[in-house]
């Protein structure tokens, strides 16, 4: 999956010296309008999963999301970084196939169970799985 840097700073030749430019930091103030924006834009997502990556070094948050008639896959990474791609959605028998809209390079996708269990694979199948994070299951699908 592609991914999207967020910012990128202007680069300036002072007395033989790079300098970054002041204008790539960012107040507390700015963090909370930008964090507020993000909150109510999601309320126009029709969230379809979220999933927790817990492999060792990785902690990744992944959303599978909806809006505006588009499929949305949305990581955040341990370290901060962000990935937002618009994706593909088709049906299988083994669930639902995910995959980038701008192709993926090295033939990976995920697979969306029907126990809404993450897969991540590549041609030869899948090789890991996630199970969806328990805050968004909901329990009066799972009494018996």
């Amino acid at each position: 999956m592609g991914s999207m840097l967020n910012v990128l700073p202007q680069l300036t030749f002072t007395l033989g010296e790079w300098v970054l430019h002041k204008d790539i930091r960012m107040s507390g103030i700015e963090k909370r309008r930008r964090l507020h924006w993000r909150e109510t834009d999601m309320q126009n997502r029709e969230i379809i999963g979220r999933w927790l990556d817990e492999r060792p070094l990785l902690g990744d948050k992944i959303t599978l999301y909806k809006e505006a008639g588009k499929y949305y896959l949305e990581t955040w990474f341990s370290d901060g970084c962000h990935s937002l791609d618009e994706v593909s959605l088709s049906d299988t028998p083994q669930g639902q196939k995910v995959e980038d809209v701008g192709g993926n390079f090295f033939g990976e996708y995920f697979m969306v169970t029907p126990a809404m269990q993450l897969q991540f694979c590549n041609e030869q199948g899948s090789y890991f799985q996630v199970d969806k994070l328990m805050a968004d299951i909901d329990f009066n699908q799972r009494v018996a």
